[in-house]
């Protein structure tokens, strides 16, 4: 297996952290490599295209994303693993306050100024929808992927609003609504 350079590692936290924080539109190859530390004749080796670093953010959220549904799923109640997937936004309310949902607000941005990178940004979504989609079939429940779709918009406007706002508490209030649907669904 090929080493994986502490440049290129050094890169992609860059990148994640500046996307997140500035927009992928308005993130350059430039602002990456002066952020990381790599010159910037050094991030052509890694990265030929800033699509490219963009497709390896992608991958990296959404594998950040399937350990924390990997996570939820060792509860053994269906119900159990949506409540802990929906908790997990008050362990991060003051970033999401500050830039939004890492997922969502990437998969909108690169369907906006992308279209090389559409089929990538709807994974971002995907992911989670289908999880939830499984939990909802495994608690029995008609019509499982409109529930598991209102939950995902739910937590997307949450982050939406939480960030138009610039209140944490957003997320607090949110979550706790929610948890109350699923526990009376």
């Amino acid at each position: 297996m090929p080493r994986i350079s502490n440049k290129r590692d050094r890169l992609i936290r860059s990148a994640d952290e500046l996307i997140l924080r500035r927009g992928y539109k308005q993130t350059t190859l430039a602002d990456i490599a002066r952020d990381s530390g790599v010159p910037l004749g050094n991030v052509y080796y890694y990265f030929k295209t800033k699509e490219s670093i963009a497709r390896t953010v992608i991958d990296a959220r959404i594998e950040s994303m399937q350990q924390l549904l990997i996570a939820c799923s060792i509860h053994p109640d269906p119900a159990e693993r949506l409540l802990a997937f929906v908790d997990f936004p008050l362990q991060r309310q003051q970033d999401i306050a500050e830039h939004g949902c890492p997922l969502g607000t990437l998969s909108y941005e690169i369907r906006r100024s992308d279209s090389s990178l559409t089929a990538e940004s709807s994974e971002l979504m995907r992911v989670t929808l289908d999880w939830c989609t499984q939990q909802f079939q495994a608690m029995e429940k008609s019509d499982p992927q409109s529930l598991a779709l209102q939950l995902i918009a739910t937590l997307q406007g949450m982050s939406l609003v939480a960030n138009a706002l610039n209140d944490p508490s957003v997320v607090a209030g949110l979550v706790a609504r929610t948890r109350e649907w699923i526990c009376a669904l």
